[in-house]
């Protein structure tokens, strides 16, 4: 498995200048984009007012959505999976590793 568990919301940074800064937090997390982006923000030194996409395993929860207008305004965003119903999360992992599975397996 080359990917990261679906139950960590893999999310990336994308920078004007082409670079790509990822990290990870827990998919469920109503904050999991806010968690990725601090750490992001304090290992290597990225500016909001830099980022120009960002890109994601999950849909952000509506908190996260209003952190993303509130710190990048209108950036570019992207995710591969819708976010779940709070009592939905464990068919949806089922489902997501099904499909990174098939992706991995090319």
């Amino acid at each position: 498995m080359d990917y990261v568990d679906p139950a960590r919301n893999l999310i990336s940074f994308t920078t004007g200048g082409g670079a790509v800064f990822a990290e990870s937090a827990p998919a469920q997390a109503v904050d999991a984009f806010r968690q990725a982006w601090e750490r992001v923000s304090a290992d290597h030194g990225v500016e909001a007012g830099e980022v120009t996409r960002i890109e994601a395993y999950w849909q952000p929860a509506h908190w996260d959505e209003r952190y993303l207008t509130r710190t990048f305004g209108d950036v570019e965003l992207e995710y591969v999976f819708p976010r779940p119903d709070p009592g939905g999360w464990h068919t949806a992992l089922d489902q997501a590793r099904e499909v990174l599975d098939e992706v991995a397996a090319g």
